[in-house]
């Protein structure tokens, strides 16, 4: 399949994460570890490999009830019912695909999966409810190539990686977020990369696991179209901006499967 270009929204330059023939994971920081960023990826159970038949994987996505997965729009569209998903090493079908119907390329890149199945002994992450994400620590989990803030990706290794940011902007449909380097950065500073479109951006409360964004583009104005370097922008759904679509398409008649209950953040 074609790789997508950089494409213009928001007067930015945002290039998709989605570039079906190509997939990477998160790029992290050149002065840490790269098994530092493995072994914290360990923690995140929830998040889900998207793929086809036979084929990588196109695109990440989290898991938010035992038959539910919250992804990116873009994503959506690659999937069909009958395609196979991997949660926490095991297949699970897809049995339905529910696309924001104000999507169109642009703002509202998200989506749901429902799964044929349950997912046995899962811990579903939480919807974040609350409008307060700017200045939070989050951390992003994506699969595939390795790189570094100086290099950019530089090759597929198939395996997870986490990494942390946090929140510099939100608006009504993204949060956004700079990959830096130096004092500002956060110890296992990181962004995805080309691949890892739909995956979460976490935050921890109390205990609870919450996704706050689901992976959607990246602006390289700063970086002159070059992804995954320092000076890139992410651009992340703001999932608290479509709790109303997502409650209501979990819990419609038709959906079927199981809905999380609505749990408020504290």
């Amino acid at each position: 399949m074609k790789a997508l270009f950089p494409r213009v929204a928001l007067a930015l330059f945002v290039s998709s994460l989605a570039a079906p023939d190509v997939v990477s994971a998160i790029i992290i920081r050149h002065d840490r570890e790269d098994a530092r960023y493995l072994e914290l990826a360990k923690t995140y159970s929830q998040v889900v490999r998207m793929q086809a038949p036979g084929e990588i994987p196109d695109g990440v996505g989290t898991l938010v009830a035992p038959q539910w997965v919250v992804t990116a729009a873009h994503i959506a569209t690659l999937l069909e019912p009958g395609h196979i998903v991997k949660v926490a090493g095991r297949d699970f079908e897809i049995a339905a695909i529910f696309i924001h119907p104000s999507w169109n390329d642009g703002p509202h890149d998200i989506a749901l999966v429902r799964l044929e199945s349950e997912v046995p002994e899962s811990h579903p992450a939480l919807l974040y409810r609350k409008r307060d994400e700017i200045g939070q620590l989050i951390t992003v989990v994506g699969d595939g190539d390795k790189g570094d803030g100086r290099t950019g990706p530089v090759g597929n290794d198939g395996r997870m990686r986490a990494a942390t940011n946090r929140i510099d902007e939100a608006s009504d449909f993204w949060l956004k977020f700079v990959f830096r380097d130096g004092p500002r950065a956060t110890d296992l500073e990181g962004i995805s990369g080309p691949g890892d479109s739909g995956g979460p951006a976490f935050v921890e409360h109390r205990g609870d696991l919450y996704v706050v964004g689901v992976g959607s583009g990246q602006s390289t104005r700063a970086t002159q179209g070059r992804e995954g370097l320092y000076g890139v922008t992410e651009y992340y759904t703001r999932v608290s901006s479509y709790l109303k679509w997502l409650d209501d398409t979990m819990r419609s008649p038709g959906a079927q499967g199981a809905a999380p209950p609505v749990q408020e953040t504290p």
